[in-house]
């Protein structure tokens, strides 16, 4: 019976560990994440994270609300570049979508880099490390992927904030809720020694 508690015991720590995790990544970062009216000076880059695009070639709804809060913060100023990371191979390409949708709202084709091998967040931001480090940057996300995006960033040195697309009820929330936790202990592990 002693035996079978101590297991239960060992077993019911194991099980926090991953909400430990979680919850460290959310704490140390959750000051850089800022709505557009607090942004107070000028960033090098707004940083679009790309996720789906519909069969009909338009970006997912999240996609869309990413590309519309970055437009916003180009308009205002905030930003001299836009670069938009995502998945781009042959037949499927998030960049090749994202970079349509921008140019279809105004914004110039000068104005937008491709990060065509953003084949997830933590490739997003290293590749934007590996090739802009001493730049500023804004990251564009919905606010559930901010905290990993955010807590990336801070691994790779670079001098960024992040600010939330809209939130709206997109469906499956709780699905990528969950799935994000286990992400940012993936990731948590993946940088811990960097």
């Amino acid at each position: 019976m002693k035996k079978l508690k101590i297991f239960i015991i060992i077993f019911l720590c194991l099980m926090l560990i991953p909400f430990i995790i979680n919850f460290y990544v959310v704490f140390k970062v959750q000051d850089k994440i800022v709505d557009i009216k607090d942004i107070n000076k000028y960033y090098d880059f707004g940083l679009v994270l790309g996720c789906g695009v519909k069969k009909d070639g338009t970006p997912s709804l999240m996609l869309r609300d990413r590309l519309d809060k970055v437009i916003e913060i180009y308009e205002k100023g905030l930003i001299e570049k836009i670069i938009i990371s995502g998945h781009h191979s042959d037949g499927y390409s998030e960049v090749d979508v994202m970079e349509d949708y921008l140019i279809n709202h105004n914004i110039s084709k000068d104005v937008i880099i491709r990060d065509n091998k953003g084949f997830s967040t933590s490739e997003s931001i290293e590749n934007f490390a590996n090739k802009y480090q001493d730049k500023t940057a804004i990251i564009i996300t919905q606010e559930y992927h901010l905290y990993r995006s955010l807590y990336l960033a801070q691994k790779f040195n670079l001098n960024a904030v992040g600010t939330p697309a809209k939130m709206v009820n997109y469906g499956g929330q709780i699905f990528r809720n969950l799935r994000e936790i286990l992400a940012r202990n993936k990731d948590f592990l993946k940088y811990l020694f960097k």
